[in-house]
């Protein structure tokens, strides 16, 4: 190694926040390179695997015995439903004091597109966390929600309550001003497909790095708070691509090969899209669509000639099939990993 090379992942935390992309117990303890991870992230895919594990089977039995105890308290959803989310509670409580910020777990994906049932998940999700872990700070639990119209209209709502929400499976800068516009704290661009993530032999034909550049300056243009959350990479060139994105969710096994790289920092600096040349020179005009959801679904729509929509269905397709299957293994179901 050179004497001017750095560690690349040391160096990719002093210019992006980087949170880990899993409820594994291990990797929160572990943490990063100088300290705990940021934020600790989950979906219904990272749920099932969890539970699926068997040093995870504690966990599973507390899950479970919990849920009965209080399903009259909850009948508005299932007892399966209702495992799964106490399940992802208690993983979350779990790691929570090993990071610095918020644990990230989602909506039910079934719930996509019903504004009143996320808005109800979201309330649940904190009573819950209260009734697992009394002394919890709410504010350090965010719900993901997926970004369809109806999503982003409950994540609006959830807003007024203090309920913080972060609006993931955005694929087209029309999700992410509506997500601003509901008050969203963060978003998280997907850079692949989600297909991408699960089928090793499907390829995704158009990767949205610059989705996450695109949403970033947009936001600082026009004074949102908004934070992006970038997700979703299929390699370490893209990672480092977007090497100053505010956040950047990634799974322990991608730490683990930035930690063991080194670069010199004129080379990382030249691979990042982060450029304020760029921020000065490229002026998003403002949009809205809070107020008028016939113009969102018919410009989202048309983005890419229906990418995001074809894209956004299909993620949630694929994390409605995990919640599925985690609920069929809270109730004893064999289900494969």
């Amino acid at each position: 190694m050179g004497s001017s090379e750095v560690n690349v992942l040391r160096y990719l935390c002093s210019r992006t926040q980087v949170d880990l992309d899993s409820l594994d117990l291990e990797a929160a303890q572990n943490g990063g390179p100088d300290g705990p991870w940021h934020d600790a992230t989950s979906n219904p895919a990272e749920v099932f695997f969890q539970i699926h594990d068997p040093k995870n089977a504690s966990i599973v039995e507390e899950a479970i015995a919990v849920s009965q105890k209080i399903h009259d308290v909850f009948p508005e959803v299932t007892i399966s439903e209702l495992k799964v989310e106490v399940a992802t509670v208690l993983l979350a409580v779990r790691v929570i004091p090993f990071i610095k910020g918020a644990v990230h777990v989602m909506a039910n994906p079934s719930y996509a597109f019903s504004t009143a049932k996320v808005v109800a998940t979201g309330h649940r999700y904190h009573r819950l966390f209260r009734l697992v872990s009394p002394q919890i700070d709410v504010s350090r639990v965010v719900m993901k929600v997926a970004a369809t119209f109806e999503g982003l209209q409950a994540c609006r709502e959830l807003s007024t309550h203090g309920i913080k929400t972060l609006a993931t499976t955005v694929f087209t800068m029309e999700q992410a001003i509506l997500a601003a516009e509901a008050g969203c704290t963060s978003i998280s661009p997907f850079v692949h497909e989600l297909k991408a993530g699960f089928d090793s032999t499907y390829k995704d034909s158009n990767p949205l790095v610059d989705l996450c550049v695109k949403a970033q300056q947009y936001y600082q243009q026009h004074g949102h708070t908004t934070r992006v959350k970038a997700c979703s990479c299929m390699s370490i060139d893209e990672i480092l691509q977007l090497s100053g994105v505010a956040a950047h969710t990634l799974p322990p096994e991608d730490l683990e090969k930035l930690a063991a790289m080194h670069e010199s920092e004129a080379q990382l600096e030249a691979r990042s899209l982060f450029k304020d040349e760029a921020l000065a020179t490229s002026t998003q005009q403002p949009r809205t669509y809070i107020e008028d959801e016939a113009k969102y679904r018919l410009e989202f729509a048309a983005t890419d000639g229906g990418d995001g929509q074809f894209k956004l269905f299909q993620a949630i397709s694929i994390f409605a099939d995990f919640q599925t299957k985690a609920e069929l293994k809270m109730s004893g179901v064999d289900i494969a990993a």
